[in-house]
């Protein structure tokens, strides 16, 4: 009876572990897969984004053709044949803001009473030596005209885009700005893409800001929320719902948010992608939105654990039958007692192996018990320690080749001890790959080095910063700095405890590599080398 109940036990925990591994891959292929809706919905914009830029380009051709040239007639005309309110959705049109010195502003007002019939002078007032006013803006609509004579120079984040424009002679693209077309309370965040425009005999600009034969800005101002719905709309609205910021994820930069609800599907899915558009970063933090449906692979995984239970039990079954019908063979007997040393030996080696984690468990005991101060911070510092051990090996059992990422390491480490909130970090390098060993060792090293950051430099603070980064040398030597960047100097002794001991010797003894350490006032420097053979 024992025997079959030993049978089935064992039968059914190996023939689980495909299921589980398919459960596991079922699940990583649905992340890939999402992953690649969400790439895919990305590049949709981005290469909307482009086809728009690319409509200033073909604008300032158009102006270098016609050099002194230009008239108002003859760019609405061009404009026209653009034909934007049906080709390019979400730009709010075409301008031409010209540069004008200090003093001349009347020009602006005696143009744009001959173009457009509007009595209108530079707006706003500014203290620059420069002004950029929009002479010309097409189509011109309601929302256009009440941009015209609208001095961009005058407002930081316009003249900082126009200023890298002129600078670099490419198009450059501002963050968050409200248009000055906002004349409703239907109001969307924008942003706007400059490109100069170079003719000889330009004003003479005084300073190094602006290029003296810089004539103007060729721009075009883009209301977000219409350029992301419309791109979306093109290729059918996909399952994701993102977050889109113009520069760092934060609620100030935030420029777009869907409408369609989350799907409940966890953390794992979380999915960030940064594209350069115009010289400006564009962050998405995307996540499956309630249309987005898992494939099978999960089914199927629970189908077959089913079938091995099933079939464990079957065999368990059988076992019992032949063994009451054989129990007075003498074959039966030698193959019994033949198990039952297979058994002991199995049970040995079972017993041999335990040991040794025994023991490295126990030893890690002994040495935070020495070092707490009370039962509870003995419990929370050596339940920790195991968390980190256990993080590091379901690393290792997600991969097929029992390695872990060494970025993947790091982040796992850091959000378990401070929270998934935890943001002011930065870490940097190449992708590398941990063995096992190496895995387990550095799991433990950077799980001591963030408790002590948490309990000594106050890095849960957001006035301080934590900064990793690593580098592989040609001849596959791993180095790693540790550097906290403390807003305040802080007053922190050089440690001595179980857990510096313990990472000098997970970095020195088990893995071969070498530790410097400083402390500053400005806290912790950190460099570990690991030779390529312990990686």
């Amino acid at each position: 009876m024992r025997l079959a109940v030993l049978v089935f036990v064992v039968t059914a925990s190996v023939g689980l572990i495909m299921p589980i591994a398919v459960y596991r891959s079922g699940e990583q292929a649905n992340i890939l897969r999402f992953q690649s809706i969400a790439d895919d919905t990305v590049d949709r914009i981005t290469l909307r984004i482009g086809e728009h830029i690319s409509l200033l380009e073909a604008t300032r051709a158009f102006f270098e053709a016609e050099g002194d040239q230009i008239t108002k007639d003859k760019f609405a005309s061009f404009v026209e044949h653009l034909d934007i309110r049906n080709r390019f959705d979400g730009v709010q049109g075409i301008g031409f803001s010209i540069i004008v010195k200090s003093g001349e502003e009347d020009v602006v007002r005696s143009e744009l009473l001959a173009n457009y019939g509007i009595d209108r002078g530079i707006f706003p007032e500014s203290g620059e030596d420069v002004r950029t006013a929009i002479m010309m803006l097409e189509p011109a609509d309601k929302r256009n005209r009440a941009a015209l004579g609208f001095d961009m120079y005058s407002e930081s984040i316009r003249r900082k885009a126009m200023q890298e424009a002129a600078q670099s002679n490419h198009v450059r693209a501002t963050t968050k700005v409200e248009l000055v077309q906002e004349i409703d309370d239907q109001k969307q965040p924008g942003f706007l893409v400059y490109l100069p425009f170079f003719l000889a005999g330009g004003p003479d600009i005084a300073g190094d800001e602006l290029p003296k034969d810089l004539r103007g800005f060729i721009y075009a101002p883009f209301r977000i929320g219409d350029l992301i719905s419309a791109t979306l709309k093109l290729g059918g609205v996909a399952p994701v719902h993102m977050n889109i910021y113009l520069g760092e994820p934060t609620e100030q930069n935030l420029v777009f948010e869907s409408a369609n609800k989350l799907g409940g599907f966890g953390a794992a899915y979380e999915y960030t992608v940064s594209v350069d558009v115009a010289g400006q970063t564009w962050t998405y933090l995307m996540q499956p939105s309630d249309q987005f449906h898992e494939g099978t692979e999960k089914g199927i995984a629970f189908l077959l654990a089913s079938i091995m239970i099933l079939m464990a039990g079957a065999l368990a079954i059988s076992l019992r039958s032949q063994m009451k019908a054989l129990a007075a063979s003498r074959e039966v007997v030698r193959v019994t007692d033949e198990a039952a040393v297979q058994k002991d030996f199995l049970l040995q080696e079972m017993k041999h192996r335990i040991k040794n984690s025994i023991a490295r468990v126990l030893a890690i005991a002994r040495q935070t018990a020495n070092h707490s101060e009370s039962l509870d911070d003995f419990i929370n510092s050596f339940t920790k320690r195991l968390q980190a051990m256990a993080a590091a090996q379901d690393l290792l059992t997600q991969s097929h080749h029992q390695t872990a990422s060494l970025s993947d390491l790091l982040r796992n480490e850091l959000l378990q001890v401070f929270d998934q909130d935890f943001d002011n970090y930065s870490i940097d390098g190449p992708a590398v790959e941990l063995g096992g060993k190496a895995t387990q060792a550095l799991a433990l090293v950077f799980h001591e080095l963030a408790t002590n950051a948490l309990k000594y430099a106050d890095m849960a603070n957001h006035d301080n910063r934590l900064d990793i980064r690593w580098q592989v040398a040609g001849d596959g030597v791993l180095t790693i700095w540790w550097e906290e960047n403390l807003n305040a100097a802080i007053t922190r002794q050089e440690g001595s405890g179980f857990g510096t001991r313990l990472i000098r010797s997970l970095v020195t003894g088990e893995l071969g590599g070498d530790l410097r350490r400083e402390l500053t006032e400005n806290g912790l420097r950190l460099e570990i080398t690991v030779p390529a053979e312990a990686r």
